[in-house]
């Protein structure tokens, strides 16, 4: 009996403009669409994004609880039990797309499912579809070049390890902090540290309607971002 093909598909930051023909022809054929929700995020925002673009008519929306939790046995547990969700309409020969903003492969809840869904349908075929990532859409929005010839860009997690915020911004031409909505002030503070504050800027929400651009970051200091922002330094901007 034939499986089905597990797909990660990145429908890009939030432009529903930004999604790629070949994201809108892998869902348009897939009759089950799986969605990753998590506790405290509302909507799905990868949804919202497609809905403008395609009919649902007839497909399986399938969402997949993902805790937001440090607890590794909690995600161990819930990433199992969303592949077997995943591997059950891949043995039935449905092909399964994985809705997700940005790229499949960067910092995505896809890429956590990969090793369970090849234990629980190794006979199915796992594939990505790219997608336009946050911080593309956050340098375009200034026309500003994440890099040049040899220089080296590196992207950080700023939520998690300040040591190394601060470890590449010595070591980078471009440094890209995501997720610094918990710890705002004191990645600034480092920012300013290093004399770079003037070669920074902050973007929320990019390719979103209620997207915000902010060049001054003592205008954030003290506020509580929204989950989906980030911080660009460019030392040769």
């Amino acid at each position: 009996m034939k499986t089905g093909i597990f797909y990660g598909v990145g429908v890009g930051p939030g432009d529903p403009e930004l999604i790629t023909i070949k994201a809108v022809n892998v869902i348009k054929a897939s009759p089950v669409i799986a969605v990753p929700r998590s506790s405290d995020k509302g909507t799905s925002r990868a949804l919202d994004i497609i809905k403008g673009v395609l009919d649902f008519g007839g497909k399986e929306l399938l969402e997949l609880p993902f805790p937001m939790t440090k607890d590794r046995e909690e995600l161990v547990s819930s990433r199992r039990q969303a592949a077997s969700l995943v591997a059950e309409r891949l043995s039935k020969g449905q092909d399964v797309a994985f809705i997700t903003l940005g790229d499949p492969l960067v910092f995505s809840t896809f890429s956590y499912l990969i090793p369970f869904v090849r234990e629980l349908a190794p006979l199915s075929g796992i594939k990505a579809v790219p997608g336009v990532t946050s911080f593309s859409a956050a340098a375009s929005l200034l026309s500003m070049p994440l890099a040049e010839t040899d220089e080296r860009v590196i992207i950080v997690p700023a939520a998690y390890e300040l040591e190394k915020v601060s470890q590449a911004l010595n070591a980078a031409d471009t440094v890209v902090l995501m997720k610094v909505n918990r710890a705002i002030d004191s990645i600034i503070d480092l920012i300013e540290g290093a004399g770079l504050a003037g070669k920074a800027f902050f973007v929320s929400r990019a390719g979103w309607p209620e997207e915000e651009i902010v060049t001054d970051l003592m205008k954030i200091r003290g506020t509580k971002p929204d989950y989906f922002s980030m911080i660009i330094i460019r030392k040769n901007g």
